[in-house]
């Protein structure tokens, strides 16, 4: 059985179908119980099987009640797809006043995928290995103002995820980080339009799952975002500055290619 978080949004839509393509088992788990019946239904008519498990990651209590119930219903997963996140962008102006935005991306992005990982992880190594494929964002690597509590609570879960891999490998769980560039789907649209120019479509930032999924490998990272990474160390002044100038150029050019 394979979970995957954050399951009804566009490139959990997009992975799963191509997961159900395959004949999986799914556990799928997003707070919209209607959308994950609605996916689940695509899944079973494409040739997979599924199950739907609706959890808030921001509330531990749930988080916690989830874990209990794959276990004794399902089994151990044989692997864990992390998908689940929230975007905001927000200067530093806007966020004064707002520390609530920092809790509310915490709990989503960081908090609640390594609490869901270290409920599963023991039952996991029991039942002899497994695989575990997260998905970040380049902008862990690359701090760009306006996304602060977005790339810090990105940025907490890729560490984490660094420094427990080694022991997560010796009782055979193998974790892979997927960073992912800008994806057309419904929590870039805000800033982005519904068709930013350059972004990945939600099939082919799936693919990059698919291939963690396949591969294990340690990371799957844009080019341009371990090279902004080394940057960002080196010259971190300069590498600022740079990224601020990039993001709202970025911005610019993507927002152009919105369809009306």
């Amino acid at each position: 059985m394979i979970l995957v978080t954050g399951a009804s949004g566009g490139v959990g839509t997009a992975l799963c179908r191509e997961l159900a393509a395959r004949g999986e088992d799914l556990a799928l788990t997003a707070r919209d119980r209607g959308k994950l019946e609605q996916l689940a239904e695509q899944v079973r008519a494409a040739g997979g099987t599924a199950t739907v498990h609706p959890c808030d990651l921001r509330d531990q209590v749930a988080v916690a009640a989830l874990a209990e119930e794959l276990l004794a219903t399902r089994g151990a997963p044989s692997a864990i797809v992390s998908l689940a996140g929230h975007s905001l962008r927000r200067s530093l102006a806007d966020t004064v006043g707002r520390p609530h935005d920092l809790v509310r991306l915490t709990g989503t992005n960081m908090l609640g995928p390594a609490a869901l990982l270290l409920a599963l992880l023991p039952a996991m190594s029991a039942a002899g290995g497994g695989r575990v494929v997260v998905v970040t964002s380049a902008s862990a690597r690359i701090p760009a103002p306006g996304w602060a509590a977005y790339g810090a609570s990105k940025a907490g879960l890729d560490a984490w995820l660094r420094a427990v891999r080694p022991e997560a490998e010796r009782v055979g769980v193998r974790i892979t980080v997927v960073e992912l560039p800008l994806v057309a789907t419904a929590m870039a649209a805000p800033t982005y339009g519904e068709a930013p120019r350059g972004a990945l479509s939600p099939r082919r930032a799936a693919a990059r799952v698919l291939r963690g999924l396949d591969r294990a490998p340690a990371l799957i990272s844009p080019p341009w975002a371990r090279l902004g990474a080394v940057l960002s160390q080196a010259a971190p002044a300069l590498a600022a500055r740079g990224a601020g100038a990039g993001a709202e150029l970025a911005q610019r050019l993507a927002v152009r290619g919105r369809t009306r």
